[in-house]
């Protein structure tokens, strides 16, 4: 078996709550700003809190993961707006007992005093995959599409891997 290594890059598409978030944050801090300016000077307090808002929080509602897999190896890191990046969780095939895609009955045995760790593209039309980790009890979401990795993915797990 030779070395493998891949890199995916998966866009996380908004819920709705997130895509209501960016546009009331934008007018919230324009109208305290504009009371601030024009009405009361005390408003320009939450105009400067929103400001601080739409710096920090508004970035992180545009979020990518970027799976890095190396010969049974995974790291995931969160990619916020394209500019800053935090690692968010690494996978050893070791580790797991169970890949099946969400929903499949070979996860029955797994659905309870599991924390879920969700890393996919939250899109109803592409089915994530769950690896069960059963050391710390998670299970977690991701999206295999790459042909190289999932084919490596399964001929190391080739037992808990399934794909119904």
């Amino acid at each position: 078996m030779g070395d493998v290594y891949e890199e995916l890059l998966v866009k996380r598409n908004a819920t709705a709550w997130e895509k209501i978030q960016k546009p009331l944050i934008f007018a919230l801090t324009a109208v305290f700003l504009i009371g601030g300016i024009l009405i009361y000077y005390i408003l320009m307090i939450p105009a400067i809190i929103m400001v601080i808002v739409c710096y920090f929080y508004v970035p992180r509602l545009d979020l990518e993961y970027e799976y890095s897999y190396a010969n049974g190896e995974m790291d995931i890191d969160a990619v916020f707006s394209k500019q800053s990046r935090k690692h968010k969780d690494s996978l050893s095939l070791i580790d797991i007992e169970c890949i099946a895609p969400l929903g499949s009955h070979h996860l029955d045995a797994f659905q309870h005093g599991y924390t879920v760790l969700d890393y996919s593209a939250n899109d109803p039309a592409r089915k994530p995959y769950v690896f069960v980790r059963p050391n710390d009890r998670k299970l977690i979401y991701l999206q295999l599409e790459e042909d190289d990795m999932k084919r490596d993915i399964k001929m190391r797990k080739m037992r808990q891997f399934f794909e119904d």
